[in-house]
């Protein structure tokens, strides 16, 4: 019998896989969201696996052992069978199975010769997820082309299939105790940072994007609607890019009302003093007019909302307290949604613009990668936001740690990470 070397041995790490399965699927939407143990744990779509422990692919990619992974609210869409079904043509379909994580806080273990001049071991980063054309050795599609690569053409049709790690068969996200990431995806995390902090960077990133792309401008009144931490991410984007913006933040839970103020709203509105219409139409002194059947809508009303839940009754929201003339911004994942009423739309003569993931930006008269902007306005304040960091948890307790996102009221949670 032949000797074995130690590279010839399978070995295994722990994650938290996503397996498709049809079957398992069926189950689960009949049964519904409600009978939780049907949605994870052994014998679910989602559980603790041993997994082999991923390859470098090429000589410019990086091994890494993640710190700190979040949980983010399109985790959760995925398991609980809330994401629309239109995202498997790029992403999973039935049958495919990926290691879920993108709020990604890492240390590089190994670095391939292709990557040295990019990161070294035991540095500790954070990671852009988005496998776009680089990162798959392609030629450049016409978006990445022009530095949009958050809208790779090549998602779809390209291999791997997946448009993210943490979305992807072939290369596991950061709910795992090893992965692999291509060179232009890495960026270091400056060490006055503490990891709290650092493992927001992707979520932020998002919200920087957003404001970058759709920034208020002088003298607008400006609305945020959400309590999670994509509209706490909001608040300090625009905290930080745009100081002189005044900006009132709405969600429906009170304890979330303090950390709005605390990082940069001038004002917190909960349904406990009244009805959103009944504030907005005070707080902008529009008049709420009542149709004979429905909901009111206000006259007038903000002139930019940033919508960070992607609900139908955000949206519905939305739509009827923007003034004519208006902007939504859609920062949350909207997916498939009840029947809305669009009157609104081309009555006011809306704008409604959608953002998905980071990019490019122009950031004091040059280029920057979202990461770099967001590192950048770390490192200048970061008050408020370790805070954020409510929950941690091991990996075996992944159980709790979708309970705790799933009942915010209760555990007053805003982001549960996994400490792996």
């Amino acid at each position: 019998m032949p000797i074995l070397e130690d590279d010839d041995i399978l070995r295994c790490v722990r994650a938290l896989v996503f397996d498709l399965s049809l079957v398992k699927y069926v189950l689960a939407k009949a049964v519904g969201p409600k009978a939780r143990r049907l949605h994870r744990g052994p014998g679910t779509c989602f559980e603790l696996r041993d997994v082999p422990e991923p390859k470098r692919p090429h000589d410019d990619w990086v091994t890494l052992e993640p710190r700190l992974t979040g949980m983010c609210g399109s985790d959760l869409g995925a398991i609980f069978f809330k994401m629309s079904p239109a995202m498997s043509a790029v992403s999973l379909g039935a049958g495919d199975a990926a290691v879920f994580g993108h709020e990604i806080l890492a240390d590089v273990v190994e670095v391939g010769p292709g990557a040295k001049s990019t990161v070294k071991e035991g540095d500790r980063v954070v990671v852009d997820p988005v496998l776009a054309c680089d990162v798959r050795h392609e030629t450049p599609c016409a978006r990445c082309a022009i530095g949009e690569y958050a809208t790779c053409e090549r998602v779809g049709t390209a291999r791997p299939k997946g448009v993210m790690l943490g979305a992807c068969v072939a290369y596991p996200g950061g709910f795992s105790e090893r992965m692999v990431a291509h060179r232009s995806q890495l960026f270091r995390v400056p060490d006055s940072l503490p990891d709290d902090v650092a493992v927001l960077a992707e979520p932020l990133a998002v919200t920087v994007h957003a404001v970058m792309r759709h920034p208020p401008k002088k003298g607008e009144r400006v609305l945020v609607l959400g309590g999670g931490m994509i509209a706490f991410g909001t608040l300090w984007a625009l905290r930080a890019l745009h100081p002189d913006a005044e900006v009132t933040l709405f969600t429906v839970e009170d304890y979330q009302l303090g950390t709005a103020r605390s990082l940069g709203a001038a004002d917190a509105w909960s349904p406990k003093e009244g009805s959103l219409l009944s504030q907005a139409a005070k707080a902008t002194g529009s008049k709420l007019l009542k149709p004979i059947l429905g909901r009111g809508f206000l006259a007038g009303g903000f002139d930019r909302v940033y919508d960070c839940v992607g609900s139908h009754a955000s949206i519905d929201d939305a739509l009827r307290i923007t003034r004519g003339g208006g902007t939504i911004v859609m920062v949350g994942a909207a997916g498939v949604l009840p029947p809305l009423d669009m009157t609104f739309l081309w009555n006011k003569e809306l704008k409604f613009e959608g953002t998905v993931f980071y990019g490019n930006e122009n950031y004091k008269k040059e280029k920057r990668r979202t990461f770099d902007v967001v590192l950048d306005l770390l490192s200048d304040s970061h008050d408020g936001l370790a805070e954020l960091v409510t929950h941690r948890f091991p990996l075996e307790d992944y159980a709790r740690a979708i309970d705790v996102n799933l009942d915010r009221r209760e555990h007053k949670s805003v982001k549960a990470v996994f400490k792996i």
